[in-house]
């Protein structure tokens, strides 16, 4: 039937003697051999004019989709970080789509560009991205009615997925989370130079802003090649106000409890890495725990860092995790996406083995 060719778009470098390889992402190929299919990019569409918020959609541009992605982003991130992983969904034969949410990436327009009347969106809201996300995924099944839609989420995204399945269980099919945002690690809070920061904000910046960037030196990954790509990403939001972390903090705190409401049968993947500094690791287990569904599958990854998933440097577990456990719930699929090396490297992909 179709091949997801998520598996495609990986990028080869070793950080550390324990760090797997990886595959370097070349220029997207066009059709090749049957391989992949062409890929649509659509940036600020119909869809997003209607809606008035920034999306990103990625789409295979000779076939109808066979499944769709909603792709939600992490805190000070925005949808367009889920690009290379986007591409990879499209190869396969999905539509996936990402917006930015109120606050973050082009949002931040200084010339208001998705505000309406006096509904500013450059301010951080997290309910009212909530009621925006909850008519973006209405809108995507009202045009793809026949297909799956799964929700995707990474760090403060996961809290969104988790809610929008409790409250609109038909939305969808199953939730793929990264990095749940269950317990939030101590050291967001206590580390030594986000305490200098918060002091700053509180006691000096007249706004009580309070910068991000060590906030992304320190916790985001463990992989620097990750931690360069969102400092010299003019779209990441750069400074977060103590309103905006204390709004955050009373959204993610109500996450187990909507858990709980996520139907029986619902498949859920979990993918949770082993050196998350943002987010405690093994508090996965609560939140397993108080997802009722009986369709669960946790990956864990070892020695990997919190950001997975809105990066170009997508690491081979993290894509496997998402490959295998679609293969195991997506019923139109009739064959696997196994490919050989030599069949990446007519996509462009560069193989390399680990450094010592």
């Amino acid at each position: 039937m179709y091949k997801l060719a998520v598996a495609l778009f990986l990028v080869i470098f070793c950080s550390t003697a324990v760090a797997p390889s990886v595959i370097a992402l070349a220029p997207l190929a066009n059709n090749t051999e049957g391989i992949v299919h062409t890929v649509s990019y659509v940036e600020d569409g119909p869809l997003s004019k209607e809606l008035m918020m920034p999306l990103y959609e990625w789409s295979p541009a000779d076939v109808p989709p066979v499944a769709a992605v909603l792709a939600i982003h992490g805190l000070t991130l925005h949808g367009a970080r889920y690009s290379v992983i986007g591409k990879g969904f499209a190869a396969g034969g999905f539509y996936c789509c990402a917006p930015d949410m109120r606050g973050f990436g082009r949002c931040q327009d200084v010339d208001h560009k998705f505000c309406v009347g006096t509904d500013c969106k450059r301010k951080v809201n997290m309910e009212k991205s909530y009621e925006d996300l909850v008519a973006l995924a209405k809108k995507i099944k009202e045009k793809y009615p026949n297909i799956p839609l799964y929700g995707l989420g990474e760090s403060l995204g996961t809290s969104y997925c988790i809610r929008l399945e409790a409250e609109h269980p038909d939305l969808f099919q199953g939730l793929i989370l990264s990095g749940p945002t269950v317990v939030v690690n101590p050291l967001m809070f206590f580390h030594p130079g986000n305490l200098i920061e918060g002091g700053y904000a509180i006691f000096i910046h007249p706004k009580f802003k309070m910068n991000t960037k060590t906030f992304v030196q320190s916790l985001v990954s463990n992989d620097q090649n990750i931690v360069n790509e969102m400092l010299d990403d003019p779209l990441c939001r750069k400074y977060l106000t103590i309103g905006d972390m204390l709004q955050t903090q009373k959204f993610v705190g109500k996450t187990l409890r909507y858990a709980k409401l996520i139907e029986p049968n619902k498949p859920v993947l979990i993918v949770q890495a082993s050196e998350d500094k943002c987010m405690v690791p093994h508090a996965v287990t609560k939140l397993s725990a108080r997802i009722r569904s009986s369709d669960q599958t946790i990956r864990w990854l070892h020695a990997y860092g919190h950001i997975l998933f809105e990066t170009a440097y997508l690491r081979p577990a993290t894509i496997d995790a998402v490959e295998g456990w679609l293969e195991r719930h997506d019923s139109t699929r009739a064959e696997k996406a196994l490919f050989t090396q030599s069949e990446l490297k007519k996509l462009g992909a560069k193989i390399e083995p680990d450094k010592l």
